[in-house]
This record gives C-alpha cells, sequence and structure tokens, in this order.
C-alpha cells in the first residue's frame, strides 16, 4: 500500500484557509482527510481551546511553542500518521509552519529555531509534510478582511499590524526551507480555491 500524501495549507489572519480547505473537503471527499491545528484530536483541541483563550494572550512564546508542539505530537501520533499509513492523503489547515511564523517571529521567539528544528525532526518522524501551500496576502489585507468578519475574533486577530507583519515574515522564511508552493491569496476566493485544488489533484496522483 502506498503512503498517503500529506499537505499543508498555511498562511496569515484573512488568507482564506478555512473556506478553501472546505472546498477542497467538497471536492475530494473520502479520498482526503482533513484536519487542522491546532487541534484534530480531542486532547489538541484542549489545548486550542487553552491557548485561544482571552486571558492567557500574554503568554511567552516558550509557553505557546511547548503546548502547540505537545497538541501536534498527540495529532501525528493518534490522526494523521495513521491515515497517511493506510494510503489516505490529508491536508492540515495550519501546521508547524505556523508555529515557525508566530511563535519565532510573531513573539519574537527567534532563540528557539534549534530547538523547533529538533522538535520537528523528533515529533513528526515519517509525518514531515510532502508539501506546503501559502496562501500569501499582504497583512493589511488579510486584517481587512477580518474586520469585516462575523463572529467571535481570537486574539491573534486582534493583535496589531507590527505583529502580523513579523508572522508573514516567518512564513516567507520558513518556506524557504521546505517543498511548497505559493498561492496568491488576494485573488478572489474562486480562483484561489481552483489553483489549491489544481496543487493538491498533481501531489496526490504522483
Amino acid at each position: 500500500m502506498h503512503r498517503g500524501k500529506f499537505i499543508v495549507i498555511d498562511g496569515g489572519e484573512g488568507a482564506g484557509k478555512t473556506s478553501i480547505l472546505a472546498t477542497a473537503k467538497k471536492f475530494f471527499g473520502s479520498a482526503i482527510l482533513t484536519t487542522r491545528e491546532a487541534g484534530g484530536t480531542p486532547f489538541a483541541e484542549h489545548i486550542r481551546d487553552i491557548t485561544h483563550r482571552e486571558e492567557y494572550k500574554n503568554i511567552c512564546a516558550e509557553s505557546f511553542f511547548g503546548l502547540i508542539w505537545a497538541a501536534r505530537a498527540d495529532h501525528v501520533k493518534s490522526k494523521i500518521a495513521p491515515a497517511l499509513n493506510g494510503g489516505i492523503s490529508v491536508i492540515s489547515d495550519r501546521f508547524d509552519s505556523s508555529t515557525y511564523a508566530y511563535q519565532l517571529y510573531g513573539q519574537d521567539g527567534r532563540h528557539l529555531e534549534k530547538l523547533f528544528w529538533k522538535t520537528r525532526e523528533v515529533f513528526l518522524n515519517s509525518a514531515i509534510p510532502d508539501l506546503y501551500v501559502f496562501l500569501d496576502v499582504a497583512p493589511e489585507i488579510g486584517l481587512r478582511r477580518i474586520s469585516k468578519r462575523v463572529g467571535e475574533k481570537t486574539h491573534f486577530d486582534n493583535r496589531d499590524l507590527d505583529f502580523h507583519r513579523r508572522v508573514h515574515k516567518g512564513f516567507r522564511a520558513f518556506f524557504k526551507k521546505v517543498p511548497h508552493k505559493v498561492i496568491d491569496a488576494s485573488q478572489p476566493l474562486e480562483k484561489v480555491a481552483d489553483d489549491f485544488l489544481a496543487i493538491v489533484e498533481t501531489v496526490i496522483k504522483q
């Protein structure tokens, strides 16, 4: 049995990841497993709830880093790796790319760089993504989209522009080190979705 393909879709706030992933889920049906981070398993969803609480918005980069990797370890072992090993392709809304961008750059945790790559090696093992797809949108545009979003916003959404610019810089730095494709997410959502579906189709057929 061939191993499934592991694809990550990522980007800053307002890039359109959730909508694009919903479109992919409808398009591919049972041929793929869609999941998200932080979260994806009951244990990891508990950690997601903690990290998204307004009362914890000021915890340090090291604390976020540790919590998110703990959630990811369970996510990989309980859900992602079994699917891949069973021949099912997986698409995750966010993954370690977000940890790198948000904690190392957004929260000024650059001293965690070596630890990040070592943790990635140990925790991910055979579940390292085959491809990352970066929905690239200027932070100013992303935040403008968020301001029009109906529903509750997280403390990540509400951080200042400088934070989101650092996150964007972090994504760009990370994607220089891993297999990736970039989609211009300032395009209409339908065009972004079409571009993403075409990339996924190519990868899962390899």
